[in-house]
């Protein structure tokens, strides 16, 4: 029996006209939805800039808490003092926790048992904050940089600007330090979008 000519399935045309179709509406949807999604990437990498830059200051604060500003103990490194080209915002404090700065924090008669340095600086070629634990002393080098910086761990990224300040500003005692942060984050729609923060810390020992 033959078969009517309705019957005989779908032509070459058919499937061509359909994929067709098929790419028009898959094209409509990205028009409609690529700049949500785009947003949305955007919004999130934002987000982890700044989480980025919360976790380096919390991990900054217990430290800078803890230290003293007493003399020769804390130190911010200018310019002048060698922290230039390829440092910024340098800065050396002592720690009362042992175990590579990161133990437990030591007390002799109710006070402070210094064990090490703790050094901070942006690297400027690598756009990263960097921290070093020196056991070898309790007074941060009086010129920028130490003799070894190799062993650093890095605790923000993206990081453009930093710097730190003593305040109150010229004091011979000051009492509290002032870190000014600016870091980027990638892949904006706009291109690049920068972050702020000033976080002012207060040591608590003498």
């Amino acid at each position: 029996m033959r078969r009517l000519s309705y019957e005989a399935g779908y032509l070459l045309v058919d499937v061509i006209v359909g994929l067709g179709l098929f790419g028009f509406v898959l094209l409509s949807i990205y028009h409609v939805y690529g700049p949500t999604f785009a947003l949305y990437q955007h919004i999130n990498e934002r987000l982890a800039a700044q989480q980025d830059v919360r976790l380096a200051l919390d991990r900054l604060a217990r430290a800078l808490h803890e230290t003293s500003t007493a003399y020769g103990r804390l130190r911010v490194y200018s310019p002048e003092a060698g922290c230039t080209e390829a440092y910024e915002g340098c800065i050396g404090f002592v720690t009362a926790r042992e175990t590579n700065c990161s133990g437990n924090f030591q007390m002799i008669d109710g006070r402070a048992d210094w064990q090490a340095t703790l050094y901070l600086w942006r690297d400027t070629s690598a756009n990263e904050l960097r921290l070093w634990c020196d056991t070898t002393t309790t007074f941060p080098v009086t010129r920028w940089p130490p003799r070894m910086l190799e062993a650093f761990n890095v605790i923000g990224r993206h990081v453009v600007a930093a710097s730190v300040t003593l305040q109150p500003a010229d004091s011979p005692r000051p009492v509290a330090v002032a870190i000014s942060l600016q870091e980027q984050a990638p892949g904006s729609l706009r291109g690049p979008v920068n972050l702020f923060n000033e976080t002012i810390f207060l040591p608590q020992n003498r």
